[in-house]
């Protein structure tokens, strides 16, 4: 054969080999390359570090059932495969099978690592679970323990037949002791879930009266008692006035009983750097903080803390909870009308009905029952005045003694603009953690002085008519024998 006869034949053999090439990539890139044709999914079916992974504490193992195969790719040696997968879920406590699962897998050109998973996706809503185990121990630790300081687990009992899960723990820290029970619920679609505190087996630890020196003042005070002042101004806002309204409210968790205790605001007492002078004076002189060593100084209460409020936002709280519920007579909507009408109010407010029982205020009408001390037509004073505010406070506990934590929470949010008060977040979040119990207590009231005894009316040199004390000593007793019971 000659030099020419070759060369043709070698062009044709060539011709043929390239056609022969090119219909086979035409072939193979026009046609879906199934699952036994990939040299990647093989890869992944014999490597069980990439078709098992553990994530979020889970085991999933995947059965590959689709996959896009990207050639282009593949050919410029950048493999990248996206599978559907079913899925195997496993750990100590939920099982699940064969649920659909989303992965990609990556492996860059000429790299001899293994493949590398590179995203995985799923949709655990439309799971069914099946229990195999209780909830997590350690979690459940964990749960308690953000709320209840020093909480020991004592037991753990998992019923899978009746899908149940309960966990004791005991609880000894300065606040409470005793047993916390912990809750859960087992179905197919949530697991776990619906962890709920069973508290009845706790209680706020009991304390013992002593007393403490307050500015060189001895005055009780007991850890299982918190006193809060709260002191309503004469003022719009919650600027600097007189304190016309002074309530002390007793936590008393040995008891389990909240006691609302008024200062009238005439009582002539010793306020440091002036002299003597009216009781609500203390507040205009030096706002809530003399306020409270005033009392403290001659009362011999330890105050715990203040919440103080001026008139104007006075109303607005009260509007803010929706209104009170306050149990009236006919007396008290006739007072109540008469300002609103006097004050050109009436048609912004409204009137209440008159008629004896309870009725729900707005914030107007809650004021003037709060400020309600009689007038030349209506029967009142001073000490019924307090006796109303004292009534208006108990009628929120009423109100609110369902609410849940979580509802007492959200309140106290919304109300914390409308005060000035030195309740740290701590103090806060400890009376609402707690309040669940605080409105089962019993309540009851007292006024110091009481108004028919122990005191006598006179006046200052300027003529201002005043209320002294017949005895302080007696006072003094009184009212610390009314908060700590377990003085002797």
């Amino acid at each position: 054969m000659g030099k020419k006869s070759k060369i043709i034949l070698f062009s044709i053999l060539g011709v043929v080999v390239v056609a022969a090439i090119a219909v086979t990539l035409y072939f193979v890139l026009r046609n879906p390359m199934s699952l036994s044709e990939s040299r990647m999914v093989k890869d992944l079916q014999n490597d069980k570090g990439l078709t098992s992974q553990k994530i979020s504490g889970f085991n999933f193992d995947f059965k590959v059932e689709s996959i896009d195969y990207d050639k282009n790719k593949a050919n410029s040696g950048d493999e990248e495969l996206s599978l559907t997968a079913k899925a195997d879920l496993t750990n100590d406590t939920y099982e699940v099978k064969g649920f659909p699962v989303d992965l990609k897998y990556t492996k860059e050109k000429d790299s001899k690592e293994s493949y590398k998973l590179d995203s995985i996706s799923y949709d655990l809503k439309n799971i069914e679970y099946t229990a195999v185990g209780g909830f997590p121990e350690d979690y459940a630790k964990e749960v308690v323990n953000k709320t209840y300081k020093n909480a020991k687990l004592d037991s753990h009992t998992t019923d899978l037949p009746k899908k149940t899960d309960k966990f004791t723990f005991k609880i000894s820290n300065s606040d409470m002791s005793g047993k916390l029970y912990l809750n859960y619920t087992f179905d197919s679609k949530n697991g776990w879930h619906n962890g709920k505190f069973d508290t009845t087996g706790l209680d706020i630890k009991r304390g013992k009266t002593t007393t403490v020196k307050v500015d060189g003042v001895k005055c009780y005070t007991n850890p299982a008692v918190k006193n809060i002042i709260l002191l309503g101004t004469d003022a719009p806002d919650n600027g600097t006035s007189r304190s016309d309204s002074m309530i002390l409210v007793s936590i008393d968790s040995n008891n389990k009983e909240i006691k609302f205790s008024s200062f009238m605001r005439d009582t002539y007492v010793d306020i440091d750097g002036y002299n003597k002078d009216k009781l609500n004076a203390a507040f205009a002189y030096g706002g809530p903080q003399l306020a409270v060593k005033t009392i403290e100084k001659n009362y011999g209460i330890k105050i715990d803390n203040y919440i103080s409020v001026g008139f104007g936002k006075f109303k607005d709280i009260v509007d803010a909870l929706g209104g009170v519920s306050v149990q009236l007579d006919q007396d008290e909507c006739g007072y109540i009308n008469w300002q609103l009408n006097k004050n050109g109010q009436a048609g912004t407010y409204g009137e209440v009905q008159v008629k004896d029982g309870s009725q729900k205020l707005n914030g107007q009408q809650a004021l003037w029952f709060c400020r309600d001390r009689g007038s030349e037509q209506f029967s009142g004073s001073d000490f019924t005045r307090t006796s109303r505010q004292r009534r208006m406070l108990m009628g929120l506990i009423e109100s609110y003694k369902n609410s849940s934590v979580k509802e007492i929470k959200a309140i106290t949010n919304k109300l914390k603009k409308y005060i000035l008060t030195d309740l740290s977040k701590n103090d806060l979040n400890w009376l609402i953690k707690y309040s669940y119990k605080f409105f089962t207590y019993k309540t009851s009231d007292k006024c110091y002085p009481e108004e028919t005894s122990g005191w006598t009316d006179g006046t200052t040199d300027a003529g201002a008519w005043i209320i002294q004390m017949n005895s302080w000593k007696d006072t003094r007793k009184d009212i610390s024998h009314y908060i700590y019971t377990d003085l002797k």
